[in-house]
């Protein structure tokens, strides 16, 4: 827990600045890894093995919700593959129908939306939370803004559930309720971020897809996602995530082969995959909501701060003054997109292993 804590700490100096961030997302698995066996099913943790895995998660949504606090900062989270009681990849809610919330109970300011205005619709505040076991939810972090924060663990080939629920009717209630969010968002002229863990789109890892076809499924998870993200372009102002502890982004295309959305991804804290550890900040531009650059905060294992590393978006990718991210990589080609991320895939530890092809990873693209 030693980087744990040098990462709270410097966080705390980022959120103690004068322009600090208005709010804090936080896309995803509370580090908490541990051995599994064989299979997705290997992960499980039967309820009376769950007592360091607990702890771990204890520390963590403590430490969040400690630094959000001091700062009285809203902080939403959302499901990792690694925060279920029952294990990694399991539904977010128990058999017992708990989730890792029941950990650190607190009435007047529980997760997954810290430090808003609850009862209200004054920003921040809650705007819907469906299905609370679920893990996703929709919140508005500042007026005009709308945060969609989803459980795509759910759609993930490893998931399992053991609270009763079922893979697909899960995962088709959930893109239901995207699409009901952004026709809404739409109609009050707000603008949207999505935010979630495991992205769409391959594993520059393996070269799989990140996201289950199941059978009998008809359109895919995928398919259905990049459909709305084509047909809300002008809502959507960015897409957040996690998941594979890089410094990634990706492209989101449409049907027809045109590029709809981009997505940025946070760093891990863990240095889990030839990374160095990691968390960043993200700029918007105040009217339309754009993101518009971000500062990746970096440190290494041989130190014992955090220190003072830091890099950003318009730096590697030489992206102008003024320029949206979505506009800078829109316009690169996609050698060139490969090469701006080798600086910075691994989190400034050297270019990516010989094991990941960064370039799979890029491109999200319609299934045919």
């Amino acid at each position: 827990m030693d980087l744990w804590k040098r990462f709270l700490a410097k966080a705390d100096s980022v959120l103690g600045n004068p322009n600090s961030p208005q709010f804090i997302v936080y896309t995803g698995d509370l580090p908490a890894h541990y051995a599994c066996g064989e299979g997705c099913a290997g992960c499980y943790l039967a309820p009376g093995d769950r007592a360091s895995h607990d702890q771990d998660l204890t520390v963590i949504l403590t430490g969040l919700r400690n630094l959000a606090n001091k700062y009285k900062k809203p902080l939403f989270y959302m499901p990792g593959n690694n925060d279920a009681l029952a294990g990694d990849y399991f539904s977010f809610a128990d058999s017992l129908q708990k989730t890792p919330f029941s950990l650190v109970p607190d009435s007047s300011n529980p997760f997954p939306a810290l430090n808003i205005n609850r009862g209200s619709t004054q920003a921040p505040c809650m705007v819907s939370n469906p299905h609370p076991q679920m893990g996703y939810y929709s919140a508005r972090p500042v007026e005009g803004l709308r945060l969609l924060a989803l459980n795509t663990v759910i759609y993930n080939t490893c998931f399992t559930t053991v609270d009763g629920s079922q893979q697909g009717t899960d995962g088709d209630t959930q893109m239901a309720w995207i699409a009901a969010q952004l026709a809404e968002a739409k109609a009050q002229n707000e603008k949207v971020y999505i935010a979630m863990h495991i992205p769409p789109g391959k594993d520059a890892y393996s070269g799989k897809s990140m996201w289950a076809e199941l059978p009998g499924q008809g359109q895919s998870w995928l398919n259905t996602f990049l459909s709305l993200t084509d047909s809300y372009q002008a809502t959507i102002a960015g897409i957040l995530y996690g998941h594979t502890h890089m410094d990634e982004v990706r492209r989101l295309y449409n049907s027809a082969g045109k590029i709809t959305e981009v997505a940025v991804c946070c760093p891990g804290v863990t240095p889990q995959h030839y990374n160095n550890p990691g968390f960043k900040t993200v700029e918007y531009d105040a009217a339309s909501k754009e993101l518009m650059d971000f500062t990746t905060y970096h440190t290494t294992l041989n130190i014992p701060a955090w220190g003072n590393r830091t890099y950003t978006f318009s730096k590697y990718y030489q992206s102008p003054a003024k320029t949206s991210i979505f506009q800078r990589l829109s316009s690169m080609s996609l050698p060139d997109i490969t090469s701006a991320m080798d600086c910075t895939y691994t989190v400034r530890n050297g270019p990516a292993p010989a094991r990941d092809s960064i370039a799979h990873g890029i491109e999200v693209m319609w299934q045919k």
